[in-house]
């Protein structure tokens, strides 16, 4: 073979060499180009779909309900999407996977648009039961405050006939006095002469009061705030009265003067102001007072 013969060949040889060269070099900068191209897509895509779920999970979070079943459904979807964010963030190139996740994240956005129309139309149920119970818990208010007027009117005129018929006294007048040989009763001023407290009263005229035999109670008390007389205890339906003195009289409805008599030891006698109750059993029907000087 000749020598320019080889040198063509060779040259050929060289050729086709370059020219692979050129096309593996080429292919290798294409292959790269897409590579990268490849990842930043994934990256992007990752970052979508994280972007994604952390807004259905910020809206999710936002929500404040009672009804017990939808508070799990949106736990069982807030797990869900912590699942599939940690998925994402350990993915490394896999378009297959991320394509299954993006799914996964369509699923979940329309799951959380379904929760989301699902409570607003609970909301709008419990605003109109709301609106309803009002109104009616504003009829009930009217009818009970219209029972409550009448109930007061009814016990205010109870009241009225209860002290239209409990007996009215009148006059009551207290003094010092003492006992002459005779019994003759003598009022007195000398409070060293004084050996009883003498009581009297009118018991008015009534045509509501009931008539009969009553038992009167008499409390005096002293300026030094002291019972006196008899000092003695009744009970009354487990309440206690003390008094200074018992009297029974017969009440016929019209004016009925009482009077009576309450011992006082001996040189006990005080000046000053004396306090007296009176009652009907354990029924206060008037206070009084008078002075000593």
């Amino acid at each position: 073979m000749s020598e320019k013969k080889k040198e063509n060949i060779l040259k050929v040889l060289i050729g086709v060499l370059l020219t692979g060269l050129v096309i593996m070099v080429g292919y290798t900068f294409n292959f790269h180009r897409e590579k990268n191209e490849n990842i930043k897509y994934l990256e992007e895509e990752k970052a979508y779909l994280q972007t994604e779920l952390k807004s259905i999970q910020t809206a999710y979070d936002s929500l404040q309900v009672d009804n017990s079943s939808i508070k799990k459904s949106l736990e069982k979807e807030k797990q869900r999407i912590l699942v599939l964010l940690d998925s994402i963030n350990n993915l490394e190139s896999n378009y297959n996977r991320l394509k299954k996740y993006r799914q996964q994240a369509d699923q979940l956005k329309m799951e959380k648009q379904r929760l989301l129309n699902h409570i607003n139309t609970l909301a709008e149920e419990n605003k109109k039961l709301k609106t309803a119970i009002d109104s009616t818990n504003q009829i009930l208010a009217n009818t009970k405050q219209k029972t409550d007027s009448l109930n007061l009117k009814n016990e205010e005129l109870q009241q009225k006939i209860n002290e239209a018929s409990v007996i009215q006294i009148s006059e009551i007048h207290g003094e010092g006095v003492y006992l002459r040989n005779n019994g003759e009763v003598k009022h007195t001023n000398n409070v060293n002469k004084i050996e009883n407290i003498r009581i009297c009263f009118q018991l008015n005229e009534s045509n509501i009061a009931p008539a009969g035999q009553k038992d009167l109670y008499i409390q005096v008390i002293n300026p030094n705030n002291n019972l006196i007389g008899e000092k003695k205890k009744e009970i009354f339906n487990e309440k206690e009265l003390y008094y200074s003195a018992k009297t029974e009289v017969n009440y016929h409805q019209i004016n009925l003067n009482v009077c009576a008599l309450m011992d006082i030891a001996e040189n006990n006698a005080v000046e000053g102001k004396y306090i007296v109750h009176i009652f009907d059993n354990d029924v206060l029907l008037s206070s009084a007072s008078f002075i000593i000087e």
